[in-house]
């Protein structure tokens, strides 16, 4: 039995130690001490920096940071829940493979099963699941720091495994691995990526349903079908913590609907009023209707948005002509990505060997696999373009569930990054198990090569028959002419040279496949030879994006180096107070975040009405430039970092912020959102505070009157706990600069439970009693407490479901070999 077992194994401990080979090799300085530069990591730490050092120092849990736009939940920024056990295993994996090395593990990993899931053989899944993990997008993805897209992707292939085995091999194993597969995906952490996967789960379901329907196993069909229901159902619960907050908060986050019934302009803002993003914005990174291209040919675009040309480019010539002495420096950072989207780091390249393997595999697999692999395929790529497809994106964007609460649509790229080198791998399958005849196999073979690399040669020969190479960065950057000229001269020469190394691997993986035919190859060499040309193809265009110099040496102290300016800010002892980094945008900046709570920050889910309150209100100058200080004031913004003319910085201290509470002389109602933000135009945020007539009834009739020697203080601070002192000699209006949110803070009056109504639009108010009391603000989301009690039911309910079949299937074979 030991060496029965040990044949068995030893191709996966092969392909183990090949992936672990692949990853020491490209990643060598992580396993030196250093660490990757990722900035949207660095954004996430200091947006996190809080909760980190309050559960750090408390032991408890928060679910509310005042860190970014002036308080949100922490929901989608790094909740700790309890009862997905799934979420702990894949933290721990994170600890075994050191991160980003991680995310290249799960990805080969993961299309492994897959492979093995489709009865492919050992070694030619160990070659399909080096093309799926070395796809220049999960390199990008980790140089950027979108680690819970790039697991979000690796268990993509998890998922189709688990399908699989439940319709064609055991519905009970298949149904346990699909269960736990959805629990991996969610656990990742990328809805977005988890809902296109949807996609190709459905037309995956249609092409059987037909199938089904056509051999009269619908019986059979419809069974696996309620195994699969029911496993993903008991995934989803694991995860359903987060999923519920994430819905509650949807609502009122940006993709949530608006009150307004205006823009800032004055225009209808229809477009806001239901639910979803505004298509402007969700449609903003669109592919251009050639990118896709850029699947083939890296270089199709020019790559990412700033690249370097070197020394032999006509840039850098041309720069020398006219007497730059910074040429060399210069044609580091020039725009050479000249396609649709605003900025990107790089394209999205499956490699060229795939790209061909997917077109032969049109023409030579047999079975029903390919069609809705095809559809779903071509179904991403088309959705990829977005804005400039909008017959097709409409359609989606209007009619389909969730798909506006989605930017960014060049993610769905993401599925066909998955069913590229499956197809691939499936058609050499059908080859190498003479599924196929001769002749059939070589005009298979003559047409996907004269497809794939007649582009190829076309491109490489004549590009200039179909683009002109220019950018509207060109025009917004105001180039002379010389140097758009010899820009784009580079350009064409980029989609040139790399047409040119994708037509020679195509030609390389044709040559093999046509010896193979003649016999001159076998099995294990054709797998050789391909596997080596794509780990090679993919290598070299990855390490354009992420190679040693992103890495550095790890800091021992903290993530952020403080600043004197941060230093001069930290001085400051009061309790908690905000700040405004006036050299940067509301919205891009999550850095000021770490050492200080922060009017702006960088999340794709921050609430409504605060982004509103920014547009409307305080990102808006008037005619002499000058701010709507009331606004700032209102929110506690006691310290703005300013630029000076030398570019320095330096902090600048508002007197004029109001404080953490106080309590108004007069309250005005409106009707509406839109009478309410528009009020807030002119007025005396220490004296007014205007309320929606929906809190009306909660005042019953309470009017505020003024009493000089009336007081409210903050007494303690905790971000999902604020204790307040108040003494007055009449009722009051108290107005806290602390955001709105009733699902989940509770307002206490010396322990009573009290309503709390919203006012200036953000911010909470809260009727408060004659005399000395103690008024505390505490966030209970009920959410949290549900969404626990049902994942620890499913994560019982699937482990043990996992142990109960591994021991079942164990004991089966202690008798078979009794």
């Amino acid at each position: 039995m030991n060496q029965s077992f040990l044949k068995k194994a030893t191709p996966h401990l092969i392909a183990f130690a090949i992936i672990m080979l692949v990853i020491f090799a490209y990643f060598t300085p992580l396993f030196n001490g250093k660490v990757l530069k990722q900035y949207d990591v660095l954004q996430w730490k200091s947006t996190f920096q809080e909760i980190a050092t309050f559960e750090k120092a408390s032991g408890e849990r928060t679910f509310w940071t005042n860190s970014i736009f002036g308080g949100m939940p922490s929901y989608l920024i790094g909740a700790t829940y309890h009862g997905n056990f799934t979420g702990n295993i894949l933290f721990k994996i994170s600890e075994v493979f050191k991160h980003p090395s991680d995310t290249i593990f799960l990805l080969f990993a993961c299309f492994y099963i897959l492979l093995l899931a489709f009865e492919v053989s050992p070694w030619l899944a160990i070659a399909g699941s080096l093309a799926f993990a070395l796809s220049t997008f999960n390199f990008i993805n980790i140089d950027a720091g979108h680690v819970t897209k790039g697991n979000a992707i690796a268990f993509i292939p998890l998922v189709l495994a688990g399908i699989q085995i439940t319709l064609h091999r055991n519905k009970l194993l298949g149904a346990i691995l699909t269960g736990i597969a959805v629990s991996f995906e969610l656990s990742a952490g990328h809805i977005q990526i988890t809902y296109y996967l949807i996609f190709v789960i459905l037309a995956w379901m249609i092409v059987e349903l037909i199938n089904a329907f056509k051999n009269k196993t619908l019986p059979s069909f419809l069974t696996a079908g309620l195994f699969m229901a029911i496993a993903a159902g008991v995934g989803v619960g694991t995860n359903i913590t987060g999923l519920l907050a994430t819905e509650e908060y949807g609502k009122y986050s940006i993709r949530g609907k608006s009150e307004l019934t205006k823009t800032t302009t004055g225009e209808s803002n229809a477009a806001n009023s239901s639910s979803g993003l505004d298509k402007d914005y969700a449609l903003q990174w669109s592919n251009g209707v050639a990118e896709p291209f850029t699947l083939l040919i890296p270089n199709f675009y020019g790559g990412a948005s700033s690249g370097d040309l070197g020394t032999s480019s006509e840039t850098y010539k041309a720069l020398q002509k006219q007497g730059y002495p910074n040429a060399k420096d210069m044609v580091k950072g020039l725009p050479v990505y000249w396609g649709d989207q605003p900025f990107t780091a790089g394209p999205i390249y499956y490699g060229a060997i795939v790209i061909f393997l997917f077109v032969l595999g049109m023409f030579v697999i047999k079975g029903i696999e390919k069609w809705w692999i095809f559809s779903a395929a071509m179904l991403a790529v088309f959705l990829s373009m977005g804005k400039n497809f909008m017959p097709l994106t409409d359609i989606f964007f209007n009619y389909f569930p969730l798909y506006n609460k989605f930017r960014s649509v060049t993610f769905i790229l993401c599925i066909a990054q998955t069913l590229f080198p499956f197809m691939a791998i499936l058609a050499l399958k059908e080859i190498m198990q003479n599924k196929i005849s001769k002749p059939e196999f070589i005009r298979a073979l003559k047409f996907s090569g004269g497809i794939v690399g007649g582009l190829c040669l076309i491109f490489a020969l004549v590009p200039g028959m179909f683009f002109d190479f220019s950018s509207a960065t060109d025009a917004r950057m105001k180039f002379p002419e010389w140097l758009t000229t010899s820009l784009t001269a580079d350009r064409e020469s980029l989609l040139r040279m790399d047409a040119l190394r994708s037509l020679a691997f195509i030609a390389a993986a044709g040559a093999a496949l046509w010896f193979y035919q003649l016999g001159k190859l076998k099995n294990e060499y054709l797998i050789s030879i391909l596997g080596i040309l794509m780990l090679v193809d993919l290598w070299g265009v990855d390490k354009r994006y992420l190679n040693d110099s992103d890495f550095e040496k790890k800091k021992k102290d903290a993530a952020v180096e403080m600043t004197p300016v941060d230093q001069q800010i930290l001085a400051d002892k009061d309790l908690h107070y905000r700040v405004y980094n006036n050299t940067t945008d509301f919205d891009k900046d999550a850095i000021t975040a770490y050492y200080h709570k922060s009017l702006g920050g960088y999340h794709g889910a921050k609430m409504r009405r605060y982004q509103e309150l920014i547009e409307w209100q305080l990102s808006r100058q008037d005619s002499l430039g000058r701010l709507n200080m009331e606004c700032y004031n209102m929110l506690n913004a006691k310290y703005f970092i300013m630029q000076d003319s030398a570019g320095g910085k330096y902090a600048q201290l508002n007197y004029a912020a109001n404080g953490n509470a106080w309590f108004v002389r007069d309250l005005k109602w409106v009707a509406n959102a839109d009478e309410e933000i528009v009020a807030l135009d002119h007025f005396n945020s220490k004296e007014t505070a205007f309320m929606d007539k929906r809190f009306e009834a909660d005042l019953k009739g309470f009017t505020p009157s003024y009493d000089s020697s009336a007081s409210i203080t903050l007494a303690a601070y905790q971000p999902n706990k604020l204790v307040y002192s108040s003494t007055a000699s009449s009722d009051q209006l108290a107005v806290f600069s602390e955001i709105y949110y009733d699902k989940g803070w509770n307002a206490y009056i010396d322990g009573a439970l009290v309503p709390h109504e919203r006012v200036d639009y953000v911010l909470r108010a809260l009727k408060v009693p004659a005399g000395k009391h103690e008024v505390v603000f505490k966030f209970e989301p009920t959410v949290i407490a549900t969404g626990e009690r049902i994942a620890y039911a499913s994560s019982f309910t699937l482990y043990g479901g996992l142990i109960l079949i591994l021991g079942w299937v164990f004991m089966k074979k202690k008798k078979e070999e009794a």
